[in-house]
């Protein structure tokens, strides 16, 4: 688990060290690079592309509107469906009319971008803009130039027609015409050869913005791995929590259950040692009873022979009239079946107590 946190933080300083680098880059690039998001909120503004258009510093832009950088006009008919493009497309390029903050126009050359969060849903657009105001004063002033020899081409077509009766005079000037007609055409070699010049270096401002790119996305390619490592990471480390965490959990069911094991246990331990003293203190009731009934027949016996000597007696003394003879007979009967009743009852409230209670109350009546 430590391993993994150690992972996890080296990648994140890894991010982090990267989206540094990213940022250094787009700052020093030449082109001018912004960053808002879909709603038009900047989010990111390099030196570039603030000094272009007339800002110290690109950080007092962010939070700002891209609308800044256009006039209304602009953002209705060029930027909007422009950016409406680019979403659609994923990329766009093409030319695109600025504003300064001075309120002059400034013309570029925009590459637009869309940026994506990881499910690949947009999160805004990123702008590359080339300053093409030199450029424009180049095809100007290359405009003029031209303007000026179809104007000097004509002037001399007309003084060559107007001359051609006195060739010889015309001779001359007209060689003069050619020397200034090579004279200017030698300054539009030049300034042919200086806009070829400006060309080319668009062009090699072009492929170091491609190469730029090309790093950039390589670099994004390699934040985006190192943030899926994280995300598994952070995956393996959830799982392993809700297997604890079950583990705790089945843990908890078992010791539970082990505790109503256990009371369960010891309330039939309970049942059994109150059933226990309940059968041994029958057990001594029943030895009493016993007790009792041998103590019983004892006197009975006792009673019998008692009986037996008062009849030898009374037969020694003289004969005895039935009567008495009955009467005597009569009263052990009575001992007898009093002693055997009372036995009989001393089993039954041993045995079945409920049923003591109803003989009880039975002869009670």
């Amino acid at each position: 688990m430590n391993e993994n946190m150690d992972y996890i933080t080296a990648g994140r300083k890894q991010a982090e060290q990267t989206l540094r680098y990213l940022t250094v880059i787009a700052e020093r690039a030449m082109e001018g690079i912004v960053v808002f998001d879909l709603s038009g909120a900047l989010r990111f503004v390099n030196a570039a592309w603030a000094t272009m258009h007339g800002y110290e510093a690109g950080h007092e832009l962010i939070g700002k509107q891209i609308s800044i950088f256009h006039t209304k006009e602009q953002m209705k008919t060029d930027v909007i469906p422009f950016m409406e493009e680019t979403k659609r497309r994923g990329q766009l390029a093409g030319p695109m009319e600025h504003v300064r903050r001075d309120g002059t126009p400034l013309p570029t050359d925009m590459l637009m971008v869309v940026f994506k969060d990881e499910a690949g849903k947009a999160m805004g657009l990123i702008g590359f803009a080339t300053d093409l105001t030199e450029h424009e004063r180049t095809k100007d002033e290359l405009k003029r130039y031209r303007n000026r020899l179809e104007e000097l081409v004509k002037q001399q077509t007309v003084e060559l027609t107007a001359a051609n009766e006195q060739l010889q005079n015309q001779i001359a000037e007209h060689e003069r015409a050619e020397q200034h007609l090579k004279q200017q055409t030698a300054e539009l070699t030049a300034a042919n050869e200086q806009l070829q010049n400006q060309i080319a270096e668009h062009e090699r401002a072009e492929q170091r913005l491609k190469r730029q790119t090309a790093e950039l996305t390589a670099t994004n390619e390699q934040l985006q791995n190192q943030i899926t490592e994280r995300e598994r990471a952070e995956e393996h480390l959830k799982q392993q929590t809700a297997e604890l965490t079950a583990a705790n959990e089945q843990l908890q069911y078992e010791i539970t259950e082990r505790k109503q094991a256990e009371e369960c246990l010891k309330q039939q331990t309970d049942q059994l040692k109150t059933a226990n003293e309940q059968l041994r203190h029958e057990v001594l009731e029943h030895e009493r009873a016993e007790q009792l009934l041998k103590q019983q027949t004892e006197k009975l016996k006792a009673a019998t022979e008692r009986l037996k000597d008062q009849i030898n007696e009374l037969s020694t003394r003289g004969r005895i009239g039935e009567v008495g003879v009955c009467s005597t007979m009569g009263s052990l009967e009575n001992d007898r079946k009093a002693v055997l009743e009372k036995i009989f009852k001393e089993n039954i409230r041993l045995q079945k107590p409920e049923l003591d209670d109803a003989i009880v109350n039975e002869n009670t009546l």
